[in-house]
C-alpha cells in the first residue's frame, strides 16, 4: 500500500493536529490562521485519504458536541533497527508516535551485509505483520550500528560483524522505498523517545542527559532533536573536567567520560582495596570484564548510600558531583523545561539520581527561578530501536514537508 500524499494545506492541519492531540475540528483554523472554509476542506480530504480519523466527541451539556480529530496511527509508521554485536532488535512506531511492537533475535552465524539485510528483512516483515503494518506504509527507517558511519549512511567500518564501507542506507531505502537515517553509536538519541512517548512527552522542551557507557546529552525542542552541524552536539562526556586525570579513549586527559562513565567508575571501583568493599561488588568484580559493568556500579553506589564506608562513600560523592557537573552544563546551555536522566548509571541508583538532583541546584545559576524538573527517564534506554524509530518519527513531523506533497 502507497502513503497517500496531501497537498501543502493538508500538511499544515497535520502537523497541528499532531501537536496537539485529538482537537476538535472548529479549533483548526484559529490555531493555522486560515479561512474556516479552507481548513474544512483540508480536514475531509485527510479524512478520506486516512491520515486523520475521529477520536471521539468533546463537550458536554447544551450545544451538539464537537468531533475530536487525530493522526491516524495506521496510516503509516517508522521503524527502527538496531544491529548490535550479537543480536537485531526491531520496532514499529505508529504515525502518531505510538509503540506498536518491538522485539529481538539473536543475529545468524552468517555476519556478512548481504545476510544481515536479509534477516533484518524477515525479522522487520515480522514486527510490522503483528502491529498490523506492512512494508509499503513505512514513512521512515532508522537502523543503528556499533561502528563508524559517514553522512551518506556507509558503514566505514564496524568490527563486530567485519564490514567495511557498506552501503546501509542506500541498501535499506532501496528495498523499502522510504527515508532511511544510519547512525553509529549514539545512546543520546534516546532523547527523540523521551520526547515522543517518555517523561518529556507533554513539553516542549527537554535535555536527555544519558550516563552509561558513554555519557551525552541531547536537547529536544518543539519535537525536532538538535544534533549540531556534524550529529556532534551534546557530547559532553568529552569536556574535560579534571585536567590532571585519567587519559581517555578520545586522548584527551580527565574528560567527563574518563572520570564517571559506567567503565570509569568499575575500574575505580576495582582499584580500591577488596577489603573496603560488600560481598556483593567483590562476587561481581570477579566476572569477566564489561559483563557486569552495570551490577558493579548499582551495587558498589547501593551499598554506599546506605552504609558508612568511607572509601565508596568518596567515590559516590564524586562520581555524583562530576555528573552533576554535565547535566548543570546542559541545563546552562539548552534551559530546558525537563531534564531526563537515563542510562544504566541513573536507572539502577536511585542514591545517584537524588544526588545529581541536589547537586546541580547548587550549580545552575537562577535555579530558584526557573520551573525545571528533573525526572527519570521512562524509556529503556538500552533499547536503542525504539528510540531510533522515535528519531525518525519526530525528524518526520518536525520537517516542514514531511509527508508526500501533492499540487
Amino acid at each position: 500500500m502507497v502513503v497517500p500524499s496531501v497537498r501543502p494545506v493538508d500538511w499544515q492541519v497535520l502537523q497541528v493536529v499532531r501537536r496537539l492531540g485529538a482537537t476538535p475540528q472548529h479549533k483548526l483554523a484559529e490555531r493555522i490562521g486560515r479561512q474556516r472554509s479552507t481548513v474544512n476542506g483540508a480536514v475531509q480530504r485527510l479524512l478520506s485519504s486516512g491520515w486523520l480519523n475521529r477520536a471521539g466527541q468533546a463537550g458536554e451539556g447544551r450545544g451538539r458536541p464537537a468531533i475530536l480529530l487525530a493522526v491516524n496511527r495506521r496510516v503509516g509508521c517508522f521503524a527502527g533497527i538496531d544491529i548490535a554485536a550479537e543480536e537485531l532488535h526491531h520496532a514499529v512506531v505508529g504515525a502518531d508516535g505510538v509503540l506498536l511492537d518491538h522485539a529481538s533475535s539473536r543475529l545468524g552465524e552468517d555476519r556478512t551485509f548481504e545476510a544481515v539485510l536479509n534477516q533484518i528483512d524477515l525479522n522487520l516483515r515480522g514486527v510490522l505483520s503483528r502491529a498490523g503494518m506492512e512494508p509499503g506504509k513505512l514513512l521512515g527507517l532508522w537502523a543503528g550500528v556499533n561502528g563508524v558511519v559517514d553522512e551518506r549512511g556507509v558503514v566505514v567500518t564496524c568490527a563486530s560483524l567485519g564490514w567495511h564501507n557498506e552501503p546501509l542506507g542506500d541498501a535499506l531505502g532501496r528495498r523499502y522505498g522510504c527515508d532511511v537515517l544510519v547512525q553509529g553509536g549514539a545512546p543520546a538519541m534516546n532523547a527523540a523517545a523521551e520526547s515522543l512517548m517518555g517523561a518529556g512527552r507533554d513539553v516542549d522542551s527537554l535535555v536527555y542527559y544519558h550516563a552509561g557507557r558513554g555519557i551525552a546529552a541531547r536537547f529536544v525542542q518543539r519535537g525536532q532533536p538538535l544534533a549540531g552541524a556534524t550529529q556532534r552536539a551534546g557530547e559532553l562526556g568529552h569536556v574535560v573536567v579534571e585536567p590532571d586525570g585519567p587519559k581517555c579513549a578520545c586522548g584527551n586527559n580527565g574528560c567527563l567520560e574518563a572520570v564517571a562513565s559506567g567503565p570509569a567508575l568499575v575500574a575505580a571501583i576495582r582499584r580500591l582495596p577488596r577489603r573496603d568493599l560488600p560481598e556483593a561488588v567483590r562476587t561481581l568484580l570477579r566476572e569477566p570484564d564489561g559483563q557486569t559493568a552495570a551490577g558493579i556500579v548499582q551495587a558498589a553506589f547501593g551499598h554506599a548510600a546506605r552504609r558508612a564506608n568511607r572509601p565508596l562513600a568518596a567515590l559516590f560523592a564524586r562520581a555524583t558531583d562530576h555528573l552533576a557537573m554535565g547535566a548543570a552544563m546542559a541545563v546552562a546551555a539548552y534551559d530546558p523545561e525537563v531534564l531526563v536522566l537515563g542510562g544504566y548509571l541513573f536507572e539502577g541508583s536511585p542514591a545517584l539520581r537524588n544526588g545529581v538532583r541536589r547537586t546541580i541546584q547548587k550549580m545552575v545559576l537562577d535555579w530558584d527561578k526557573r520551573s525545571l524538573k528533573v525526572v527519570q527517564a521512562e524509556v529503556v534506554s538500552q533499547d536503542r530501536a525504539v528510540g531510533g524509530a522515535a528519531e525518525v518519527c519526530q525528524g518526520f513531523w518536525a520537517s516542514p514537508h514531511g509527508a508526500p506533497v501533492s499540487g
